[in-house]
């Protein structure tokens, strides 16, 4: 089963892919660890493209975590599960500006983030606060085209909440 976990930054996709890997015993590609590790050119994006290619054909089960859109046909094709994970713009923004201060006061990255990541509060970390709250209006129209196009409503979950959630993990520990 060839799992996908999508949804805007914020929305617990990686630690819920790392809880799925524990029940599963599925290996997890998480998008981030390789997109940060590049130059973010045209290049990358291909490079992204592949490492996806190549993580889902060697893997009959696995996870894959991240949203990415401009690669998502990449892995909806391969794709026997979606969990969409939709929780509101406030919580997501929450989230990872808790995520920011712990990095900061810390010094250590998210284990689903490439190493050479540093977060920095800058001009360009406020553009990322407003893609996270524009995320509802401008980005999960184009997400929802790609799964209609790729006929996957029926592979299709929504978690909104905890219940949820814990409904999935329940599906998934058949």
């Amino acid at each position: 089963m060839k799992i996908l976990i999508i949804g805007s930054s914020g929305a617990g996709k990686s630690t819920f892919s790392r809880q799925l890997s524990e029940i599963r015993g599925y290996p997890v590609l998480h998008l981030d660890k390789v997109w940060h590790k590049t130059d973010y050119s045209d290049e990358a994006r291909d490079y992204l493209r592949l490492v996806q290619r190549e993580f889902l054909a060697a893997h009959e089960n696995c996870i894959v975590d991240g949203n990415y859109s401009m690669t998502l046909d990449t892995r909806l094709a391969e794709a026997d599960l979606i969990v969409w994970m939709k929780i509101g713009r406030i919580a997501a923004i929450r989230r990872v500006l808790g995520r920011t201060l712990h990095h900061r006061l810390t010094g250590r990255n998210r284990s689903d983030m490439a190493t050479n990541f540093k977060e920095k509060i800058d001009k360009e970390y406020w553009g990322f606060l407003k893609f996270i709250w524009n995320f509802p209006q401008k980005n999960e129209p184009r997400i929802q085209e790609l799964i209609n196009k790729f006929d996957k409503n029926d592979k299709l979950v929504y978690v909104r909440n905890r219940k949820d959630k814990e409904k999935v993990i329940q599906l998934l520990k058949v």
